[in-house]
């Protein structure tokens, strides 16, 4: 769940102490060249993993959340990854022009997903189904379906299997939709709250004036 930005100033960090490390150990230690080349890389694989448990940490603490849990979310977030990336490998050998596109709005939903729930932790437990059931079925689905629409054979039971495939996942393809509403639930209540204040202060402002 730590973005790129936080793996690029870790990297920076640690990578800073490279050469700050080398100079005192050449330098202060007079140890020689491997040596102190050696124990600038143990300093620096070291740093780098100290600063990771730090933003771990600092990432834990910002959501409420506890060890476990951000393990087990983060766990999940990887699975699902994986998931999708082998959704989107199964769905390029399909070889149905409609069929790729809607397969391209599932993935599209199923990264928004992911993506919500990688910038806050939390909403993992509002879309849990999705990570579980809706995307690994999604996924085995679609393998299914590309392999089945490869076949030579185009007899009736064949295009029956298609398309009990296809409304399968049509109805999958729902059930992110409402994945995706269910995260966003709460940040729409939200902004109406914020946005009934407004125009609350808004027309008590106007009264005023006038």
């Amino acid at each position: 769940m730590l973005h790129a930005g936080h793996t690029a100033l870790r990297y920076f960090i640690s990578f800073i102490t490279i050469p700050v490390t080398f100079m005192i150990a050449m330098s202060g230690f007079h140890l020689g060249f491997w040596v102190s080349l050696a124990i600038a890389a143990l300093v620096y694989m070291t740093s780098n993993f100290i600063i990771k448990v730090y933003q771990r940490y600092k990432k834990r603490k910002q959501f409420g959340l506890t060890k476990s849990e951000y393990n087990h979310i983060e766990a999940q977030i990887q699975e699902a990854r994986e998931s999708l990336y082998n959704f989107n490998r199964m769905a390029t050998r399909v070889r149905s022009i409609s069929g790729f596109k809607h397969l391209f709005e599932m993935s599209r939903l199923s990264k928004r997903i992911i993506s919500i729930v990688r910038a806050n932790p939390p909403k993992f437990y509002q879309a849990e189904i999705f990570f579980y059931s809706h995307l690994p079925s999604a996924t085995e689905l679609t393998e299914k379906y590309a392999y089945l629409s490869k076949q030579p054979i185009k007899d009736t039971e064949m295009h029956l299997a298609l398309q009990r495939t296809r409304d399968a996942l049509e109805d999958l393809f729902v059930s992110l939709e409402k994945d995706l509403r269910q995260i966003l639930a709460a940040d729409i209540e939200e902004l109406k709250v914020e946005l009934d204040f407004v125009t609350r202060r808004s027309e008590r402002s106007s009264k005023e004036e006038s």
